[in-house]
């Protein structure tokens, strides 16, 4: 059998001592509090990434502000690089007659 030296004895308790303190830390530290801001464009929602729309690809947007819905071409260069143009304007999608009795 092999006896374990005293170097491991002492390692291994001190690593978990030092992980330990390492893991209590934020419980004891209010100055590093994380703040959530809610994001820009947190109101639209990507219906489809690869939608097809006058013959072109992109991408269908809802707006749930308003119900706009919007597309936004992409397109691919010759090097591979994935651009998107100016958003386009589809329709709208009436939520207010969610609130109505079915018919």
């Amino acid at each position: 059998m092999h006896k374990p030296d005293w170097t491991l004895r002492v390692t291994l308790p001190a690593i978990a001592l030092l992980l330990g303190l390492i893991a209590v830390r934020p419980f004891f530290d209010p100055a590093n509090r994380v703040l959530a801001q809610s994001a820009r464009f947190d109101h639209v929602d990507i219906m489809s990434a690869s939608y097809l729309y006058k013959g072109s690809q992109g991408l269908l947007m809802l707006d749930r502000r308003n119900g706009n819905i919007w597309f936004m071409p992409k397109t691919v260069d010759t090097y591979q690089k994935l651009t998107f143009h100016n958003p386009v304007f589809v329709g709208r999608a009436p939520f207010e007659k969610l609130d109505q009795a079915p018919q």
